[in-house]
């Protein structure tokens, strides 16, 4: 039987008290054509390294998938497609929705990984994915980051089901920890509790405005321990939300299966 899968972290050396990091300044082109000048990290530090890089995570986690889900990185759809009330489900959870929101990608094992080291999450948080599709994040959460519990939240029944059954091969080969929790929940997120959620993922660049502000009006509301959020797109530029509660602490790059090298990532602060 496989060894048990577990996280082993380490904090990573401080920058002295009073420090600053060093910062670069560049000039980013949106998706509607808005030019505008970004302050970021030259080299956004992460404050944790993980035993389980991103290598041993797939080899842990990939083989739990049936071969037509199988993680490839392309600029398109990896997945079979949805059936026909799978996507009824998903328009009407968000009626303004194009196609586009249908277009499925995830983190790459890097890109999760890096995502994990910049959240320095530890064995009291709990992480939330909304919008889990085949829940990979979800599990290297579980298996990697060392939470103490990790939650992955999926509309598609389809996708749901395939994510469960990779959970059910990692159990069978005793490759879980049974000290901390995994949980892949079919449900239009809109309908969570998130009481215990200390940091969220919303892998948003197909969402629409609506729906955006709709899941933050959620969090804000319910997410009472919450920290951290997550977005792959800026809640402003993007969206014309500049919710009061958050502040844009970090923006960065972490790999997607649409931009292996490197997509932007947004982690806001929460300072209710």
């Amino acid at each position: 039987m496989p060894a048990l899968a577990t996280a082993v972290v380490a904090l990573a050396p401080r920058a002295p008290r009073g420090a600053r990091p060093p910062r670069t300044t560049k000039t980013i082109t949106s998706r509607d054509g808005v030019r505008c000048e970004v302050s970021q990290l030259a080299e956004p530090p992460a404050r944790l390294r993980f035993s389980m890089d991103a290598d041993a995570a797939r080899a842990v986690i990939e083989p739990a998938f049936d071969e037509d889900s199988r993680q490839r990185c392309m600029s398109g759809d990896f997945t079979p497609a949805l059936s026909a009330e799978d996507i009824a489900a998903a328009r009407a959870m968000s009626p303004g929705q194009t196609e586009f929101a249908l277009t499925y990608g995830e983190l790459t094992y890097e890109g999760c990984t890096r995502l994990g080291e910049i959240l320095a999450m530890g064995p009291d948080d709990v992480f939330y994915d909304l919008g889990s599709g085949l829940g990979r994040a979800t599990i290297q959460a579980h298996l990697q980051w060392g939470v103490k519990r990790a939650v992955g939240v999926e509309l598609s029944a389809e996708r749901s089901a395939q994510a469960r059954r990779a959970v059910e091969r990692l159990e069978q080969n005793g490759q879980l920890d049974h000290s901390r929790r995994l949980d892949l929940v079919c449900a239009n997120l809109l309908d969570g509790g998130y009481q215990e959620a200390t940091a969220v993922y919303l892998c948003c660049c197909c969402w629409d405005s609506t729906f955006v502000a709709q899941a933050l009006e959620v969090l804000e509301k319910r997410a009472v321990n919450l920290r951290q959020i997550v977005t792959i797109e800026p809640l402003d530029r993007k969206f014309g939300l500049r919710p009061a509660w958050l502040t844009l602490k970090l923006e960065t790059r972490v790999g997607q299966t649409w931009a292996p090298e490197g997509y932007p990532c947004y982690v806001y602060e929460v300072t209710r």
